[in-house]
């Protein structure tokens, strides 16, 4: 199997508008989360517990209770990039529907993952006095997000 670089997978943002989701006809709308962004890492919970019946052999099996998909980002902030801009804007805002938009994944293979997300733990500025502004943060998909794979996309690796 061939590797691939982490830097082939897309992310994007967009506003949040209420709950209407942009179409990829309305790709203007779609931000890249990319320029001075350095690491976007995958770190989504899976909460489990464990059980065990007269079913069984005797031994507890963990089973799933809840998965939460979470996408770390962390880079220098640009106060001119637009993605930046819309995350940043929300970095005093308190309540969670201030802090929704959409975030659309599109992965190394061409598959997409899209779904409203909230944005937290906002950083958009600081650091050590000799270094850039940092940007760091999280997008938190709420519920589980749409999956479109590649060969439904007419996309493919």
């Amino acid at each position: 199997m061939a590797r691939k670089k982490n830097a082939l997978r897309k992310h994007f943002i967009a506003p949040y508008n209420g709950g209407t989701m942009p179409t990829d006809a309305d790709e203007k709308v779609w931000l890249p989360l990319a320029a001075n962004i350095t690491t976007i890492s995958d770190d989504s919970e899976e909460k489990t517990d464990t059980a065990g019946d007269y079913a069984g052999d005797g031994n507890e099996l963990d089973i799933l209770t809840g998965r939460s998909e979470k996408w770390s980002y962390e880079g220098t902030y640009d106060p001119a990039d637009p993605a930046q801009q819309l995350i940043a804007g929300m970095k005093r805002k308190t309540t969670d529907e201030e802090r929704m938009l959409w975030h659309k994944v599109v992965e190394s293979d061409g598959s997409t993952v899209v779904g409203a997300a909230k944005a937290l733990e906002i950083v958009a500025g600081g650091g050590d006095a000799t270094e850039f502004e940092d940007f760091t943060g999280h997008l938190d998909f709420v519920g589980t997000p749409t999956i479109t794979k590649a060969s439904d996309t007419g996309a493919g690796a």
